[in-house]
């Protein structure tokens, strides 16, 4: 791929950061003015539009997991029964498993699964909860997240140039599109957790929240039957 063209695509994608930068603080906006017009309606479709877009990414790669185990176990039983080995076979192991953390992730955030440094979170109040949730995603996830989608920029434009492959003759002729996972990653992330700070907003002005995606529980419980106090 031509250098020109990689230009292009990167500017055009970091013009559409830029665009979208500002959503970042929709969660405050809404906290400080929840009467603006439309907002709470721009809100609610927002957070319904990211929990769907996570979930059915989190739906679709998970079926890589039963792929994964059955190319590990193929590739341990060949080689140690049959002193059989095939370079791709054993590449493929990392590139399912590299796809199921960086993109499932923002899909296990929906779902509240990701080990929690702060173990005192389930006994908060739905407003406490809220209020964390929301200092977390301000300085910690979203810092954390465009630190590594800007970092990686060089690395994976660089990947992408030559298209690079595995170190291995035989391997796999896709590590540019391995590369590609981290900064897909802040991206899911960062976008799974302006939904979550939007809950959070909701919840501290004591509004009802969205109905989130099925089989997963909701998020502050019971929020809306806070009366409007404190900051409401």
């Amino acid at each position: 791929m031509s250098g020109e063209l990689l230009n292009l695509w990167g500017a055009a994608f970091t013009a559409i950061g830029w665009v979208f930068f500002p959503f970042l603080l929709l969660p405050m906006l809404y906290l400080l003015w929840p009467r603006l017009p439309r907002l709470g309606e721009f809100v609610r479709t927002l957070i319904n539009l990211l929990d769907s877009v996570n979930y059915r990414i989190g739906e679709i790669i998970k079926w890589a997991l039963p792929l994964l185990v059955i190319s590990v176990a193929f590739s341990v039983f060949a080689l140690s029964i049959f002193g059989l080995s095939w370079t791709k076979l054993f590449e493929s192991a990392e590139y399912l498993h590299a796809s199921v953390i960086m993109l499932g992730a923002s899909a296990t955030l929906l779902a509240g699964q990701h080990v929690r440094v702060d173990i005192l979170h389930t006994r908060y109040s739905p407003r406490t909860r809220a209020f964390v949730d929301l200092c977390g995603f301000y300085l910690l996830l979203t810092p954390v997240c465009l630190i590594l989608i800007w970092t990686s920029q060089d690395f994976v434009r660089f990947s992408w140039l030559i298209f690079e492959g595995s170190p291995e003759a035989d391997g796999i002729r896709g590590e540019f599109l391995l590369k590609t996972l981290i900064p897909l990653f802040g991206i899911l992330m960062i976008s799974q957790g302006l939904s979550i700070a939007l809950r959070a907003s909701l919840c501290l002005r004591g509004v009802a929240l969205p109905a989130r995606p099925a089989h997963i529980p909701p998020l502050f419980e019971n929020a809306h039957a806070n009366t409007k106090s404190g900051l409401s």
